[in-house]
């Protein structure tokens, strides 16, 4: 690899300054750098290169099973990313301290090795290496204007130095202060637009159906056409022996509607005294418990939680909070979210309703008046009314998926309530909630999972993505009670829209979460000494490659007749170059040697220096390698340095 001195390192104390990993930075640095401090070298050709490179893509594709089943998408690709130049490490190593500063393309990509590949065809693996080191350290995400100037300033240094010869410094470095001028602009726009779009379309951002909005529920009222939900597994609940599971899991209660959305407005949160994995949320004696096992992509869940829920324990989380609404956050980063909940149906899990708890839409308030009186509602208890609106909405309404247009003239709840009468969950939840407003009972819209469906195989009970749910809270009796007035046959028809081969996808989920639980059950120790233990092995199979392909009895080399002796009595094509060379005036001299000469050449760029080290290397082979190169590789440098010689030819002919 070729590079400017220095850069790399510079690279390298980017990364660790955004990733916090000094040591890795330093021990990487010292290797790298190291040899443009020593004279030793190793021979590699590209058969060891090869191995090396697979060697690397193995590092590579361990580390993706590691990171996806520890910490899932998207965290799993931003760690890959974050790590990729220490996977690549083994093969850089090799290149700097055997001195190449180009490899052959086929090294890099199998299917030109399939095709037998092309020598001619090299790229300078330094810039390359250099880019992925940027990229990591990009990866770290840690924003601001110090990174932003960095990255700039560690892009110019090697722009300037190649700048034009006869070009001064003023001017490139103004084009390069303006592009970065610009450019500094676009990603301060570009980061608005990402935040307007997190704001006003965040279902399409979201990674699925598992994330929840504490302060913002947004409705699919008024879409059009069949909605759909995957059919994935989300989370998984374990129950005591005999015990039956609660059938709604709470994540998060919503008390102002407006147009199609819920939003928590009084939804601040405040940290929960806890021991640092054990929080109580009530003072009441626990009757039943409950484990889930949860995952977040994104870090910092929502918890999904049983009605009356007393005391969370067992959770790794840096703290817990509460909103006065009931949603329950934890402070955890991204990957597997494990828990105990202990409950007791009854205990007070949300503050008292106020007068958001009334609160009707005006465009709503005449529909939901007349309706309410249509159903029997007014003048009753909260008791009562709950009864009613269970009764009203099993008796005059269904449940679909599918959605025509909203009529002229109406709201998609008016709609749903004067004249279709079926929707989805959110309707029916949604105009439970309103109607018992209107009826003057306290009332909340509520998000979560319906807990309904037995695996055997894993011996709990799995959440899918489409078992998201929602369900109205009324005030009754001095406590919030649910009410789930959505027709019970929600689950078998979305049940019916499962693909045939949704058990070999439970089957690879229930796998993943298995190896998920099991890595996380290892030490630290455990861990990295497993990994340790790989990584050993793989060298040592580079190794015994390597040894076995330069030394072994009757291998290919020697079976060229190029073996010992014999390689310093094989002319070398390299010798027609130096010819052609000399009658341009470029004279080796008797005292110099190739290598030297060549390097003295680098910057005649017509004469493809980078080409010249190339042959010159195998010219080495040829002569001073015991191994020397086998027929194939002598034909091949042959066939390479006459392309070269007809792309130069002799200066006023021979």
């Amino acid at each position: 690899m070729s590079l400017p001195p220095l850069l790399l390192v510079a690279a390298m104390a980017l990364w660790a300054w955004q990733t916090g990993f000094w040591l890795p930075a330093l021990a990487a640095a010292a290797l790298l750098e190291g040899a443009r401090f020593s004279a030793r070298r190793w021979r590699f050709d590209d058969q060891d290169l090869n191995r090396f490179f697979d060697f690397c893509a193995a590092l590579a594709g361990g580390a993706t099973v590691l990171f996806y089943f520890s910490y899932g998408n998207p965290r799993a690709v931003i760690l890959l990313f974050e790590w990729l130049p220490l996977v690549l490490l083994p093969l850089a190593l090799v290149l700097v301290w055997s001195g190449q500063r180009v490899v052959t393309l086929s090294v890099l990509f199998w299917g030109l090795r399939r095709q037998g590949g092309d020598r001619r065809r090299t790229i300078n693996a330094g810039y390359p290496y250099f880019a992925v080191w940027l990229l990591a350290a990009s990866a770290a995400n840690q924003r601001g204007l110090a990174f932003y100037v960095a990255v700039c300033v560690l892009l110019a240094w090697p722009l300037l130095l190649r700048r034009p010869r006869g070009a001064g410094w003023f001017l490139p470095a103004a084009m390069l202060a303006l592009a970065m001028g610009v450019g500094y602009g676009l990603q301060l726009g570009l980061s608005g637009f990402q935040n307007w779009m997190e704001g006003a379309v965040p279902e399409w951002l979201s990674a699925s159906g598992s994330r929840t909005d504490p302060y913002r529920s947004s409705t699919d009222f008024g879409e059009v056409g069949r909605l759909k939900e995957s059919d994935g597994i989300v989370m998984r609940v374990v129950m005591q022996d005999g015990q039956k599971p609660p059938l709604l899991l709470r994540r998060a209660s919503y008390d102002l509607y407006s147009g199609g959305t819920w939003i928590a407005r009084n939804g601040k949160f405040t940290v929960l005294d806890g021991t640092g994995t054990a929080w109580p949320l009530a003072a009441q004696v626990a009757q039943a418990r409950v484990w889930v096992h949860d995952f977040s992509a994104s870090g910092n869940p929502v918890l999904a939680l049983p009605a009356g829920s007393v005391r969370v324990s067992g959770l790794k989380a840096a703290s817990l909070k509460r909103n006065p609404l009931g949603a329950v956050q934890a402070e955890a980063p991204p990957g597997s979210v494990d828990y105990e909940v202990e409950y007791a149906p009854g205990a007070p899990e949300a503050a008292p309703p106020d007068e958001n708890d009334l609160r009707l839409p005006a465009a709503e308030e005449a529909v939901l008046h007349k309706v309410a009186a249509q159903a029997g509602l007014s003048g009753l208890a909260p008791a009562p009314v709950m009864q009613r609106l269970r009764e009203y909405f099993a008796r005059n309404f269904s449940y679909s998926l599918y959605q025509d247009a909203t009529p002229e003239g109406h709201t998609p709840l008016s709609a749903f309530l004067l004249s279709t009468h079926s929707g989805h969950c959110e309707y029916f939840a949604t105009a439970a909630v309103l109607l018992a407003r209107a009826a003057g009972v306290p009332a909340r819209y509520a998000t979560g999972f319906s807990v309904l469906e037995y695996s055997a195989l894993e011996g709990a009970y799995v959440v899918r993505e489409r078992h998201a749910h929602a369900w109205a809270q009324l005030y009754v009796d001095g406590q919030w009670r649910d009410l789930d007035t959505t027709p019970p046959t929600w689950v078998s028809a979305e049940g019916l829209r499962a693909p045939r081969y949704a058990p070999l996808l439970d089957v690879i989920s229930w796998a993943r979460f298995a190896l998920s639980r099991w890595l996380a059950g290892l030490s630290d120790a455990q861990l990295y000494g497993g990994a340790g233990v790989m990584v050993l092995a793989g060298l040592w199979w580079l190794a015994r490659g390597t040894l076995r392909s330069r030394r072994k009895p009757g291998s290919e080399r020697e079976a060229s007749g190029h073996a010992g002796d014999a390689a310093a009595q094989t002319p070398s094509p390299f010798r027609q170059i130096e010819a052609r060379l000399a009658t341009s005036g470029l004279l080796r001299g008797q005292t110099r040697t190739v290598l030297d000469w060549v390097e003295s050449l680098a910057g005649r760029a017509e004469l493809e220096p980078e080409v010249l080290r190339r042959f010159a290397w195998l010219h080495y082979r040829l002569r001073y390698d015991p191994a020397g190169l086998n027929a194939q590789a002598q034909a091949a440098f042959a066939q390479d340095v006459a392309g070269w010689l007809e792309r130069h030819p002799p200066q006023g002919g021979e």
